[in-house]
């Protein structure tokens, strides 16, 4: 009884987390659909950066020619911080109580480049000890918010049309554990937080 209490606590407050973390303060530009060009560290020379001796501790994530970003984790109790700076993904802490690694970025930051992401594609994550996991993407999920500032605004699914809700929505997407799920808005209509982009993947 108390898991279930505990389970209800946390998908209650991915509820209010879900609109609230990834909408942008700033100007936001609608994404060009180019791929800008980026001056990629070899992963080697990345990890090296990278490392810090904490074998826990999430530190990267190398997308060959893509994208080499530091990750950061949320401060404590602040399940709503995205880190503003480019390269930079943000851990998302409560999707790790399920399990699973979730990792938040702006869309007009390194959101960007989870945009650009495809199926079948591999990617490394990095650890302060310097060891590597790799994962292969294996879902690619867009939903339309219909109330893009609400706590309760449910989602329609843009691949078949479905209608969820936010809490149907949260247990749908992070509780897959050992897998990472990258999390960004999608723009649209002159809205930053029009909608929400999600690239699931699964250990190679």
């Amino acid at each position: 009884m108390a898991l279930k209490s505990i389970r209800s606590i946390l998908i209650l407050s991915f509820i209010v987390i879900l609109f609230s973390t990834l909408i942008p303060t700033g100007d936001v530009q609608a994404l060009s659909g180019r791929v800008r060009a980026r001056r990629m560290p070899l992963l080697d020379t990345f990890i090296s950066q990278v490392e810090n001796g904490q074998a826990e501790e999430l530190r990267g994530v190398y997308i060959p020619e893509i994208l080499a970003a530091r990750v950061v984790q949320q401060p404590t109790e602040n399940n709503e911080f995205v880190s503003p700076r480019q390269n930079i993904l943000t851990q998302f802490g409560l999707a790790s109580r399920f399990g699973s690694t979730g990792l938040l970025a702006h869309n007009e930051l390194a959101g960007e480049s989870i945009s650009q992401l495809q199926e079948g594609q591999r990617f490394y994550l990095i650890y302060g000890n310097g060891q590597i996991s790799a994962f292969v993407i294996t879902e690619i999920l867009h939903y339309q918010a219909l109330e893009p500032t609400s706590t309760s605004s449910n989602f329609v699914d843009l691949e078949n049309g479905g209608l969820l809700t936010a809490s149907e929505l949260f247990s749908r997407i992070y509780d897959r554990p050992g897998q990472v799920i990258f999390q960004t808005c999608i723009s649209a209509e002159g809205n930053p937080a029009w909608g929400r982009l999600f690239v699931i993947a699964q250990p190679y």
